[in-house]
């Protein structure tokens, strides 16, 4: 999967807009984040609050998801876009996006 996929994907989602955040690229709904790509396109760091769910995901998909750290706590996802399926990155982001209508 490609950083061009996953925009298409984030953005597909209603009221999805895409703004810079720091160094970042961030994807937005209601001026929340839900999802940020690193700058090589490389990686998209999606916030979901669930333990249980980030836990799954981890176990599922360990050589594309690892746990996200943001300001000291764990708060969502890393993938790696090179070894991720579009199917599943598109339930990872309806989910965050979701958390944040």
């Amino acid at each position: 999967m490609t950083a061009d996929d996953a925009r298409r994907l984030a953005l597909g989602l209603a009221g999805a807009v895409e703004q810079p955040h720091h160094e970042l690229t961030s994807f937005r709904v209601g001026g929340k984040i839900f999802a940020t790509m690193t700058p090589d396109g490389a990686a998209l760091r999606i916030f979901v609050s669930s333990d249980e769910v980030r836990d799954q995901w981890v176990a599922a998909e360990p050589e594309a998801v690892a746990p996200l750290f943001w300001g000291g706590r764990r708060r969502g996802l890393a993938v790696t876009l090179a070894k991720a399926e579009p199917g599943w990155v598109e339930t990872l982001l309806r989910l965050s996006w979701q958390e944040r209508c």
